[in-house]
């Protein structure tokens, strides 16, 4: 670890509805919540309760693609175009691990559309900006989208190079559903990195990912294997089976691919807590 290294930013993914397919983008906004348009809407059932990949693989094949006014999303041969956002609507108060958060529901069209592909009754809702969820303050207290916990999560392409080298079949990156993927860095690296600069745009890393079955999901079949959590429950980091960085933005700014990331500071342990949160 040397630090003022010089990296660069390699790749950039949103993932605009909770679980369902990434969207591979060139340049984007950080906000508060994480990167522009990532995880603002999320499918829930008749309980309000957030629906993920772990009990809908067939989350895995629908694909997302970026238009002018929203997103277009394919499922085999259908197609249905969503907003960017909404700011009318049913607001509804729906549950997302444990907590429980105030939603804008999409239109009666949007919600059949997901709900006779899915076979059961769910809706689409969409965070509006007023919507605070925040996360631990050990970890900066900052708001968060749907995402599972924190506003982005970081990975660099030589931990997937040294874990692929112990996989009989390598898996690609998007099995760890990143949002900025590093190149030029050393293996698991991240987990290290404290404080770090992507342009003119500063990152505060907060916590090595832990890593659930989503990973098995082969996400061209849908199919459930033992692999990559097999082989990463071999390279526990606190006994916990991790890969990737949990950070967020402490800065609002405009990233891009080929940008120089510059790591300012690192931590002595990847499980060191924020002791500034203003950062």
């Amino acid at each position: 670890m040397n630090q003022m290294q010089d990296y660069k930013l390699s790749d950039i993914y949103i993932y605009p509805i909770k679980s369902l397919g990434s969207i591979r983008v060139k340049n984007i906004k950080t906000t508060e919540k994480g990167l522009e348009f990532d995880r603002r809407w999320m499918l829930i059932n008749q309980d309000r309760q957030f629906l993920t990949i772990r009990r809908y693989p067939e989350f895995l094949f629908f694909k997302m693609s970026l238009l002018n006014s929203g997103f277009r999303i394919r499922y085999q041969e259908k197609i249905l175009d969503v907003p960017i956002k909404i700011d009318e609507g049913e607001k509804v108060r729906c549950e997302i691990w444990n907590d429980e958060v105030e939603a804008i529901k999409a239109s009666d069209r949007i919600n059949q559309w997901f709900s006779t592909i899915l076979g059961i009754d769910c809706s689409l809702v969409y965070m509006p900006e007023e919507t605070k969820r925040n996360i631990k303050p050990l970890w900066g207290g900052t708001s968060v989208s749907f995402a599972d916990g924190y506003p982005l999560l970081i990975a660099s392409e030589a931990s997937l190079s040294n874990l692929n080298s112990k996989l009989k079949n390598p898996v690609g990156m998007i099995r760890f559903r990143p949002n900025l993927v590093f190149k030029g860095v050393d293996p698991y690296d991240e987990f290290n990195w404290s404080k770090f600069k992507i342009n003119s745009t500063q990152f505060q890393g907060l916590k090595p990912c832990e890593r659930c079955i989503v990973t098995t999901f082969d996400p061209k079949t849908g199919e459930k294997g033992r692999e990559p959590l097999l082989t990463l429950s071999k390279q526990k980091i606190n006994n916990k089976i991790v890969f990737g960085q949990h950070a967020k933005s402490v800065d609002q700014g405009t990233i891009g691919v080929g940008d120089v990331v510059k790591v300012l500071s690192y931590k002595s342990n990847p499980y060191d807590s924020i002791s500034d949160v203003s950062v």
